[in-house]
């Protein structure tokens, strides 16, 4: 996979499809004065529904960008937002015996395996809260979830005073703890300091490099309104299964894991040293890349022409009904909820938009902005009108090598399917 591929996922989170007249993202140069990415939120309205907010959003941008985005859905009742999470982060909704323990099971053993990263066991939920806040902050509420069983009834945190072992129990069906049908998970062992700092990816690392923020620490995933909305990994990984398509290989690439990642990873640290050198001209050179290249009408196709036809029914369509299913419950058993926002990267939007507009609640657009993600000072950049036109040129160029591997590759795929 191509470095500029990583940058498309990465950055926007998937595919783009041209089938929405909407445009969600644009890019373009004001008297060149600035180069700038802007990124569309628009409000819909329904009879008997909840106004929702359809936020686009890209995963690194600028300080400003975010805190714009999380002023507009701060009044907001309900936030839905993207994060493809492990077994057991959502509310339980399992309506069976036999469900509601495989669910509490799920939620006991991600309870166990994030309190492995707290440098001490977390004696109760509040102080669990605590030590999750400061690694990442959606999973603030995927505790607080867990920490409640399929019954209804509080998960019960004990730790031993001798040797500091965590157990987590639930009462199971009965209600009554300590008998044989409670459901048990035990905690390992604590990491050392450098262990429990969080993974970084490679979109943290981009923001980094270039001055930039990353979404997923740039805005408040720890709120009381925010749930997470999307499918498991599990459910991902088996769902691109069905279709043939390996995601590991993404998944592996964008953790930082991997080889290829590991030498973006040297090169991204490389960026402020030429800064230093160019006064700047290396990150403002990259940043408009970014803008230019995200900003390009249908591009992002060339993303989903590599993978296959699957790519892009998994990563978009299936993952998009889940925030969709969600707001038709809200609608159902929430009555009390009068306004709803569904933050997902800007390429999910317009198949989003479409189903909203389609659904049966009766959605109209009512309001559209448009916000800055990332912007360049041309004014006051070290970058040349010669520079721009060489990025320019570059990027036609390996948009067209990359088209051409795409159609090489599906080719070859449908050759070998015969």
């Amino acid at each position: 996979m191509s470095f500029a591929s990583l940058l498309l996922i990465g950055t926007l989170g998937c595919a783009d499809t041209p089938r929405e007249p909407e445009s969600w993202i644009r890019s373009g140069t004001e008297s060149e004065l600035a180069s700038t990415l802007e990124i569309a939120s628009r409000r819909y309205e329904a009879p008997d529904a909840p106004d929702v907010w359809l936020v686009g959003v890209t995963h690194i941008g600028d300080a400003g960008y975010y805190e714009a985005l999380s002023n507009l859905v701060a009044d907001v009742d309900v936030v839905l937002y993207e994060s493809v999470m492990p077994e057991g982060a959502r509310p339980h909704s399992a309506d069976t015996d036999e469900s509601r323990r495989a669910s509490t099971r799920a939620g006991l053993d991600l309870l166990a395996n994030v309190a492995e990263r707290c440098p001490e066991p977390p004696a109760a939920v509040e102080s669990f809260v605590d030590c999750v806040r400061g690694l990442d902050l959606r999973l603030v509420g995927w505790v607080r979830n867990a920490s409640v069983d399929a019954w209804g009834r509080s998960i019960r945190y004990e730790v031993d005073p001798e040797d500091g072992g965590l157990e987590l129990r639930s009462a199971g069906s009965d209600g009554r703890f300590d008998t044989e049908d409670d459901l048990v998970a035990v905690g390992g062992s604590r990491p050392d300091a450098e262990a429990a700092q969080p993974d970084r990816n490679l979109q943290a690392m981009l923001a980094d490099s270039l001055g930039l923020r990353f979404q997923l620490e740039s805005m408040p995933y720890d709120a009381d309104a925010w749930r997470v909305s999307d499918m498991t990994m599990h459910e991902v990984e088996a769902a691109f299964a069905r279709r043939g398509i390996e995601f590991a290989v993404i998944g592996d690439m964008l953790s930082g894991a991997s080889i290829p990642a590991q030498l973006i990873n040297a090169m991204l640290a490389l960026i402020p040293f030429g800064d230093a050198i160019s006064g700047g001209a290396v990150s403002d050179g990259i940043k408009v890349v970014l803008i230019e290249l995200l900003g390009s009408p249908g591009i992002l196709n060339v993303t989903d022409q590599q993978f296959g036809e699957g790519f892009h029914e998994v990563i978009v369509v299936e993952r998009n009904t889940v925030p969709l299913v969600d707001l038709d419950r809200i609608v159902d058993v929430e009555s009390d909820v009068e306004s709803v926002a569904i933050l997902y990267g800007a390429a999910h939007m317009p198949d989003m938009a479409e189903r909203l507009l389609a659904s049966k609640h009766g959605y109209r657009l009512v309001e559209s902005r448009w916000d800055d993600a990332i912007e360049v000072d041309l004014a006051n950049s070290p970058l040349t009108e010669r520079d721009r036109k060489s990025i320019r040129r570059s990027i036609r160029l390996a948009l067209a090598q990359l088209k051409r591997q795409a159609r090489l590759e599906r080719e070859r795929n449908e050759s070998e399917a015969e």
